[in-house]
C-alpha cells in the first residue's frame, strides 16, 4: 500500500508540474476562459484541481489531428486582390484595345474609299472632257469642267 501511495503522489507531482509547464508554454492569446496567469496561479494553488481544471477548460485546443495546423494561404477576398482577376482583366483590356484599334482603321479606309468616290466623281470621264462645244475657255470652277 505505501509503494501506491507513492507512486500515486509522484504520478501526481508529475501532472501537476506537467499542467504548470504545459500552460507556460501555450500561447497567451491561445488560452481559454481565464488569463495565462490566473491559470498558473490556479495550478500552484489548488494543485491537482487547478492542473485538472487546466486540461478540461484553460489548455488550448489542438488543431487538427496531426498537431498544429499550418495556416491556409490567403484567398483573395476582393476581386482586385485576385492575380487570375487581374491577369483576365488586363487580357479584356488589351483585346478592346486591339479592337478599338481595327474599328478605328476599317472607318479610315472606307473614309479614304468614300473621299476617293467622291473625287472620281468630281472629275469627269474621258468621254465628257473635249464634248466639241468649245467652252475651255470659261476661267472659272476646275480644269476642263462644262459649263453651260
Amino acid at each position: 500500500m505505501p509503494r501506491l501511495l507513492l507512486f500515486a503522489a509522484i504520478l501526481a507531482v508529475a501532472v501537476v508540474i506537467y499542467a504548470l509547464i504545459d500552460c507556460v508554454m501555450s500561447r497567451k492569446h491561445e488560452v481559454r476562459s481565464i488569463s495565462k496567469t490566473a491559470w498558473f496561479l490556479t495550478i500552484l494553488v489548488l494543485p491537482l484541481i487547478g492542473a485538472g481544471m487546466w486540461f478540461l477548460f484553460g489548455r488550448p485546443r489542438k488543431q487538427g489531428p496531426s498537431g498544429p495546423r499550418r495556416p491556409s494561404p490567403r484567398q483573395p477576398t476582393a476581386p482586385d486582390d485576385d492575380p487570375a482577376f487581374l491577369q483576365n482583366l488586363e487580357a479584356q483590356r488589351w483585346q478592346r484595345a486591339r479592337e478599338e484599334e481595327r474599328r478605328r482603321r476599317e472607318q479610315e479606309q472606307k473614309e479614304r474609299e468614300a473621299k476617293a468616290r467622291e473625287v472620281g466623281k468630281d472629275s469627269p470621264a474621258p468621254e465628257d472632257k473635249h464634248d466639241g462645244e468649245g467652252n475651255d475657255d470659261a476661267g472659272s470652277g476646275p480644269a476642263g469642267a462644262h459649263h453651260p
